[in-house]
């Protein structure tokens, strides 16, 4: 008997793109068993815009559930909690999932039941048939999946987009979901938290989902600051904790390319002050995971203007 393949769809004032989200699930070749959208106390039109797009369709299978703004995380762990089927997708109120996705997912996953199955996975900006597929994350993807799983989610060297992926249910709801009391990288916490456990997991060689890539660099980069911000909180929690000793060898090398990235977004921008502050927070955990990119930059963001 086949598996059944739950969507849960956090939603936050996002009635400019729910049209393309859900066309995308109806496109679908099999169909998902459940789609579930939660209205995380939006202002605009997004819970009308669901409802009518959803008796247009005469469709069964959706339910809308309403609740007090809480974040994205205390969306999806709403959802979650509503959930019948065996496996889940989250999917993001701006992204799609190509057509075949439902139908190969469970193809796979009634063949191997794995905890996880996961993908590569497309972008775009405006146009959702302008796809572009990341290739180096795939590639990465490929030379690490068989490596120490802990590894890999704490350096990130497994590229998990949130759509791509496709969950068992019951071990979404052993781990307890989301932390909501986490703002940004909530995902960051769980796939570290996951990997902990020593899951089965799956590699999906077909990209199957494409999400949204925000326009405009500026407000890109303040969204970056936070979401590494928090991974480093993320990060150091795990390191704290006793039961993880084994991987405490493990910090110095991921809080250092943490603050790499932090500082290279900054350099993109031509903000030298940040660069060097984030650049010195590297070099602090100890030069031996240092890029030499970084010193070099580091030495010539002096003589930038």
């Amino acid at each position: 008997m086949a598996v059944s393949i739950a969507v849960v769809i956090p939603v936050y004032n996002a009635e400019e793109y729910l049209e393309y989200v859900l066309e995308s699930l109806y496109a679908q070749t099999t169909p998902a068993d459940e789609i579930i959208c939660v209205d995380d106390g939006s202002t605009d039109g997004s819970a009308r815009l669901i409802r009518s797009i959803r008796e247009s369709h005469n469709d069964t299978t959706l339910r809308l559930l309403h609740q007090t703004n809480g974040g994205t995380a205390s969306a999806c762990n709403t959802g979650v909690a509503a959930v019948q089927s065996d496996y889940i997708i989250i999917l993001g109120s701006d992204d799609i999932l190509l057509p075949t996705r439902i139908e190969q997912d469970k193809q796979e996953l009634t063949a191997h039941p794995v905890d996880l199955l996961f993908g590569p996975s497309y972008t775009f900006s405006h146009d959702p048939d302008d796809l572009h597929f990341l290739k180096k994350k795939h590639e990465m993807n490929l030379k690490n999946i068989d490596k120490d799983p802990v590894v890999n989610g704490l350096l990130k060297r497994l590229h998990i987009p949130t759509n791509a992926a496709t969950l068992k249910t019951s071990v979404w709801r052993q781990l307890g979901g989301y932390d909501a009391r986490i703002a940004y990288s909530e995902d960051y916490d769980f796939w570290i938290r996951f990997f902990c456990t020593r899951p089965d997991i799956r590699y999906r060689h077909t990209a199957l989902s494409a999400y949204r890539f925000a326009a405009g660099h500026h407000s890109k980069s303040k969204h970056l600051d936070k979401k590494i911000l928090s991974r480093i909180q993320i990060a150091e929690k795990f390191f704290n904790n006793d039961a993880c000793r084994d991987y405490h060898y493990l910090k110095p090398l991921t809080l250092t390319l943490m603050y790499e990235t932090l500082a290279y977004d900054h350099w993109a921008l031509g903000q030298m002050q940040a660069y060097r502050s984030y650049a010195r927070q590297a070099f602090a955990q100890g030069l031996r995971g240092v890029q030499a990119k970084t010193i070099l930059r580091y030495i010539k963001s002096y003589f930038k203007r």
